[in-house]
């Protein structure tokens, strides 16, 4: 008898060990980024947590979650949808409608379907975790900030730019008021807050916000290379208020920054000529130069913005010079993407474009207009053709054929020289207005 009740404690104990070995497991794989490894870990935890648990027992929420999340990273996002859904489901079976195990299967399904380019859908659980976890840490905790990171995309995404302004700003008042006016830590909120006003034509209150973050990391240590994505920030923002103008009520707009954005360095960044943004680029570019490690890869987009810089201002001898120097440094890091297509470095898409503006939904419909595109060694378009034409939008893909032609082109590199593409495929999405219904 004694035997037999040891052998039935021996029983009970294996699933929870066994269980506990296999998490192990997928914890290795998975932190290492072996994913294909991880995948049919996960799925055993899932199963002896099931064996141990029963089907519907809260503990089944965990290893669900990490089984879809493994699917998000190996971008099987339908697959990840549909698990974060059966860990969600169980959880609200549940009842406990703050439970903050919640808040994790919510933001995955709101990362999958952005996976899924259903960025609308999105919102709804992401703006629930976020609910969720304010609830639980407070107004202004910092776990909240990831979400809201993919909860301001959305709205991006969707057209609902009060919305994103709005969660923005919290966002970047929850970051202040968590580390303070002058953390390191701030770097990254101030970025995601600069890129922002850069969204809405705001150029010189992103100037300003980036120029803020280069203050913060050089209060921190003289010649940060933490600084160099802000100093690309100026350089991005003088391009892109060169390119596509800024209203004066724009950049009258920044004057209604926070007292820690008055000083005088700031003013002066502020009423800067546009020649600061080659300045910009060639600081960080000394900054790397000096710092103990190297860093190829972020060199080697600082030379691509350089790049792109000059043949904006038209002087394509020295774009090239910079883009042959950045192509040896981004081989050195391994990737040399970047260059391997050509890009619109100076577009203004036609006013029916989505980007442009909101329309009314009633009297147009949203469509992509597919361009083929030849674009030579030197950046020059030498040839556009729509690849999917309907004669019921004609005037507006002619619109998009001009302003494709105006625009200038990085070109495409190959073994660190510039080559031809002759069929380079282009979407840009359009507003078309429907047709009048017939009596």
């Amino acid at each position: 008898l004694a035997l037999a009740l040891a052998m039935q404690t021996f029983a009970a104990d294996a699933v929870p060990d066994d269980r506990a070995a296999a998490y192990g497991q997928f914890r290795a794989a998975f932190d290492a980024g072996d994913f294909t490894t991880a995948l049919p870990v996960a799925a055993r935890v899932v199963e002896l947590t099931r064996n141990q648990y029963g089907a519907e027992a809260r503990e089944m929420a965990n290893p669900l979650s990490n089984l879809a999340t493994t699917y998000l990273r190996m971008r099987e996002y339908g697959t990840a949808l549909d698990t974060y859904r059966q860990a969600l489901t169980l959880l609200d079976l549940l009842g406990d409608t703050t439970d903050p195990k919640l808040v994790r299967p919510l933001h995955g399904m709101g990362a999958a379907l952005r996976g899924l380019k259903r960025d609308e859908e999105a919102i709804a659980p992401l703006k629930r975790a976020v609910d969720i976890t304010r609830n639980r840490d407070g107004l202004h905790a910092v776990s909240q900030l990831p979400i809201l990171d993919d909860l301001i995309d959305c709205y991006i995404a969707a057209g609902r730019l009060e919305d994103a302004g709005r969660e923005q700003q919290y966002a970047y008042n929850v970051a202040e008021t968590a580390y303070g006016k002058d953390d390191l830590r701030l770097l990254r909120p101030l970025d995601s807050y600069a890129r922002w006003n850069e969204t809405i034509g705001r150029y010189t209150a992103a100037r300003l916000l980036h120029g803020r973050a280069v203050q913060i990391a050089d209060a921190a240590q003289a010649g940060n290379v933490k600084a160099v994505p802000a100093l690309r920030g100026i350089a991005r923002s003088f391009r892109l208020a060169f390119v596509n103008g800024e209203s004066e009520q724009s950049a009258a707009s920044a004057i209604d920054f926070p007292p820690t954005f008055s000083n005088d360095a700031l003013v002066q960044m502020k009423n800067a000529p546009s020649a600061e943004g080659e300045r910009a680029l060639r600081g960080a570019l000394l900054r790397l130069d000096k710092a103990p490690a190297a860093q190829p890869a972020l060199r080697g987009n600082v030379l691509v913005d350089l790049g792109d810089w000059y043949m904006t201002a038209g002087v394509g001898v020295r774009a090239m010079a910079a883009y042959r120097d950045a192509w040896k440094d981004l081989a050195r890091a391994g990737n040399t993407q970047l260059l391997q297509a050509p890009v619109a470095v100076a577009y203004r898409p036609p006013p029916m474009a989505v980007s442009r503006h909101g329309e009314d939904g009633e009297e147009f419909v949203e469509q992509d207009v597919e361009m083929r595109i030849s674009v030579a060694a030197d950046g020059a378009v030498r040839g556009v053709t729509v690849a999917n034409p309907d004669p019921a939008r004609e005037s507006v893909e002619r619109a998009v054929v001009n302003a494709i032609k105006r625009a200038v082109w990085r070109p495409a590199f190959s073994n660190g020289e510039p080559v031809a593409v002759t069929d380079l495929l282009y979407k840009e999405r359009v507003y078309v207005r429907r047709p009048k219904a017939k009596d």
